[in-house]
């Protein structure tokens, strides 16, 4: 590589503003894209806007010099190897464009500062939220049968008290349950990682709308613990299934019921949740309101499969998909 090329490439992490770069309308929508998922790499962008992927590399270079988007640092140490895509945050400037352009609220967030102190725990779950997210949508885009209805749609049917609150999908649940032999009672907010719905525009209206809480597990806590006030899966699940018993899906989100999909790292993982979850409802055999898959049955490689026969359900272990 002569001295020259290496005088010209830009630095991976600092910004040099480019002289001439102006705003296309597909830069737009890449900007709409990562405000929607807080983080996406550059495979998803591309997946997402359509078209050859190089010039696609060639915008988000440009968005991110011109200060529109952002490249998050702490990706630098789980992506040492160079070959990872990389991955991008909304930055200031494309905060700006958001808020004089669409109306979102600009607030005085500063966007360098967030991005700056992520961590690295946070920014690969919400990738692996974003993975699937995206993988979903592409799924829908192919078919005529079925469309996704984002959260960001599902926000302006809420209950007014849920729309007022930081976290619109959200909402605390009392429950008791036997751990150990001993009946113990806990309050436990519940806070899925993504809730959104699909709609089938060729059935029934009342039967047409299918409402699901996305769980993204990276396996970093355990599936059981004998502690009911410490952090594990299966409290997760008691506080879904605790709401759908007392109708706080009706009373907080708008909608009576809806099922619970969690993508996690292998399948042995998944094995130890069905058991756990046998445990969650009082006759012993566990819901079908929870549906299992592992992380690499969905890939961008094909999306399509996020909406096929990959789910296995938390009762009899059988396999479904989610247009079923």
């Amino acid at each position: 590589m002569s001295s020259a090329t290496t005088q010209k490439r830009k630095p991976r992490y600092r910004r040099v503003p480019s002289v001439g770069f102006r705003l296309q309308e597909r830069d737009r929508d890449i900007i709409q894209e990562v405000f929607k998922h807080r983080f996406l790499n550059s495979n998803h962008i591309a997946a997402l806007i359509g078209g050859s992927r190089q010039p696609i590399l060639r915008r988000l270079h440009g968005l991110f010099h011109a200060g529109y988007l952002a490249r998050p640092l702490e990706q630098i140490r789980p992506y040492q190897r160079g070959s990872d895509p990389m991955v991008y945050g909304l930055g200031n400037v494309g905060a700006d464009l958001l808020s004089e352009e669409y109306q979102i609220p600009r607030g005085k967030v500063d966007w360098t500062r967030k991005n700056r102190q992520v961590g690295g725990r946070y920014l690969e779950h919400t990738l692996m939220v974003a993975n699937f997210m995206v993988c979903l949508e592409l799924a829908c885009r192919s078919r005529k049968d079925v469309e996704i209805i984002p959260p960001e749609d599902l926000l302006q049917n809420l209950p007014e008290e849920s729309r007022d609150k930081a976290n619109p999908f959200s909402w605390k649940v009392a429950l008791k349950h036997a751990f150990q032999g001993k009946m113990r009672s806990l309050i436990m907010g519940v806070v899925p990682d993504k809730v959104f719905a699909l709609y089938f525009p060729n059935d029934q209206p009342g039967r047409n709308k299918a409402y699901f809480f996305l769980e993204a597990d990276r396996a970093t806590m355990p599936v059981k613990r004998n502690n009911p006030y410490k952090t594990s899966f299966f409290k997760k699940m008691l506080g879904y299934w605790a709401s759908y018993q007392q109708d706080l899906f009706k009373e907080s989100l708008g909608f009576k019921a809806a099922r619970v999909l969690t993508v996690t790292k292998s399948q042995d993982r998944i094995d130890n949740m069905i058991m756990a979850n046998k445990e969650v409802d009082e006759r012993g055999k566990g819901s079908k309101m929870f549906l299992f898959a592992a992380e690499d049955q969905v890939d961008l490689s094909r999306p399509e499969a996020a909406l096929g026969s990959i789910w296995r359900n938390g009762r009899d272990n059988s396999i479904g998909s989610l247009v079923e």
